[in-house]
C-alpha cells in the first residue's frame, strides 16, 4: 500500500472519531502495518511509551498503536478510555505527520548518521536439524521464555519425547498457570500440508489446547488454514503459526526472533462463545472491574508478574515457576477478603515439609497464614487474609490492590526455592 492510500486510511479513522477498537484494529491490518512483535520495541507501559511520540517515525507509532490494541485485551474498555484521553489520536495523527514528511529530507539526516544493515541470515546456520537442534534449544529454560513472550503463557514440564502413535511430537508442554497442554511444532523451512495435517493430529491425540506452529515462512493457503481453524473451532482451541527468523548486524552474534503472523483472534471466541442471552450479574460486573484496577496497577508497578486478561472469575492466578504449584488470588466478597494462597495441586508431602517450615515461612511474609492440608482433596493450600473488600464501596481498592501485589510477590520470593 502506496503512502498517499495510507494517508487517506488514518485520515479516514480520524474523521470517524470513534472509540470502537474494530476501526484501528482493522486499520493496521488493512495496511499491513501490525506489530505482531511490537514487544521487541516498546515496553508494555502505554503511559510511558505515549511520551516517546513526539519524535517517533512511522514505525515505532505503529508499535504503541499496536500497544493501545492489546492492552485492551488485559484491561477490557481500556482502549475507549485511551481513545477519550486522545492518546489514539495523538498516535494517528503522528503517523500522518511522519508520512507527509519530506523523504529527501530523510535521506538527508540518515546520511549523518553512521549505521549498520540489519541481515537477516538461513536459520539453518543456527540449527541445522529441526529435531537435534532446533528442538532442545528451544527446550531450555532461557530460550522457551523467548517464545512465553510472545504467546502471553508460562511454559513449564518440557517434554521432547511425547509420541502419537508412530509419530513423535516435537514439544509438549504445560501453561503453569492455568495447567493447559501445549504442543509445539517446529519446521526449519517453508510450511506445508503434512506439517499441517501433524498438528491436528498431534493435537487431538494428546488433547492439546494450544497448539504453535514454528515455521521458516508461512505460505498464504496455511495462514488462511490457521485463521480458519481459529475462527471455527471452540474458545478454549488456540493454533498460533509463528515465524521463525535470525538477524545479524555486521558481525554481531546472531539474534533469533520469532514473529506471529496468525493467533486466536479473541474478540471473534468470546462472541462465539457466548449465548445471546448471557449477561453478567451484579458480582460478575464487580469482579470484572476489580481484576481490569488490577491489571492497571500491575502495569504500572512494571509488571513484577505476568498479568492476565481480566474476567469474571473470582480468582486470579499466578505462575511461580514449578508446575506443582501457583500463587491464586482470590476475592471473597461475602466475607469480605481477598485471599492470597499458595495453592498446591496434588502433593501432600510437599505441603508437609512446607507445614514444618512454618514458622520461618510466616516471619519471611510476615503474616499469619493458614495451612489447609484438605485431606478429602488433591489440593492442597496455604493463604493469608486481606480484609475490607467490599465490592459496594470502591474506596479502599487501590490499596487493597496494592497490599495483594505485595503479597504475591512476597510469596512468590518465599516460596520459590523452596519448591525446586
Amino acid at each position: 500500500m502506496t503512502n498517499d492510500e495510507k494517508i487517506k486510511k488514518i485520515q479516514s479513522a480520524l474523521d470517524s472519531k470513534s472509540p470502537r477498537l474494530e476501526i484501528y484494529y482493522n486499520l493496521l491490518e488493512d495496511m499491513g502495518d501490525t506489530v505482531y512483535n511490537y514487544t521487541d520495541y516498546v515496553e508494555q507501559n502505554v503511559d510511558k511509551e505515549i511520551r516517546r511520540l513526539y519524535d517517533a517515525d512511522y514505525h515505532m507509532c505503529c508499535c504503541i498503536l499496536t500497544l493501545i490494541l492489546r492492552e485492551d485485551y488485559f484491561i477490557n474498555g481500556k482502549f475507549e478510555r485511551r481513545y477519550r484521553e486522545g492518546k489514539v489520536t495523538a498516535v494517528l495523527e503522528r503517523m500522518l505527520l511522519t508520512l507527509k514528511s519530506d523523504d529527501e529530507e530523510c535521506l538527508k539526516r540518515g546520511k549523518k548518521m553512521k549505521i549498520s544493515r540489519l541481515q537477516e541470515v538461513d536459520i539453518r546456520k543456527l540449527w541445522k536439524h529441526e529435531q537435534y537442534d532446533f528442538s532442545a534449544w528451544l527446550a531450555e529454560e532461557e530460550n522457551i521464555e523467548l517464545l512465553n513472550e510472545k504467546l502471553g503463557l508460562t511454559l513449564v514440564d518440557i517434554n521432547t519425547e511425547a509420541y502419537v502413535g508412530a509419530y513423535r511430537c516435537d514439544i509438549v508442554a504445560v501453561d503453569e498457570t492455568t495447567g493447559t497442554k501445549v504442543i509445539i511444532e517446529n519446521q526449519l523451512e517453508n510450511s506445508n500440508h503434512d506439517h499441517l495435517g501433524k498438528i491436528i493430529t498431534y493435537a487431538s491425540g494428546l488433547d492439546a489446547k494450544v497448539i504453535v506452529w514454528i515455521v521458516k515462512e508461512a505460505r498464504d493457503e496455511h495462514r488462511s488454514a490457521i485463521e480458519w481453524l481459529n475462527n471455527n473451532t471452540v474458545q478454549d482451541i488456540n493454533f498460533f503459526l509463528i515465524e521463525l527468523h535470525a538477524y545479524q548486524i555486521g558481525n554481531s552474534d546472531y539474534a533469533p526472533m520469532f514473529q506471529i503472523v496468525e493467533q486466536p483472534n479473541d474478540f471473534i471466541k468470546e462472541q462465539k462463545g457466548k449465548k445471546s442471552t448471557d449477561t453478567m450479574n451484579k458480582s460478575q460486573s464487580e469482579r470484572l472491574e476489580f481484576w481490569n484496577l488490577f491489571n492497571e496497577h500491575v502495569i504500572n508497578r512494571g509488571k513484577p508478574f505476568p498479568i492476565r486478561k481480566a474476567g469474571t472469575a473470582h480468582w486470579y492466578d499466578v505462575s511461580i515457576g514449578t508446575s506443582e504449584a501457583k500463587i491464586s488470588i482470590a476475592l471473597v466478597n461475602k466475607d469480605s477478603y481477598i485471599g492470597v494462597a499458595l495453592y498446591i495441586y496434588n502433593n501432600k508431602s510437599l505441603f508437609d515439609k512446607l507445614y514444618e517450615e512454618r514458622n520461618d515461612i510466616q516471619k519471611e511474609l510476615k503474616c499469619e497464614l493458614e495451612w489447609l492440608r484438605l485431606d478429602n482433596k488433591k489440593a492442597s493450600s496455604i493463604f493469608c487474609r486481606i480484609n475490607g473488600l467490599d465490592f459496594d464501596d470502591h474506596s479502599n481498592y487501590d490499596q487493597l490492590i496494592e497490599e495483594a501485589i505485595d503479597k504475591v510477590i512476597a510469596m512468590r520470593d518465599v516460596f520459590k526455592n523452596r519448591l525446586k
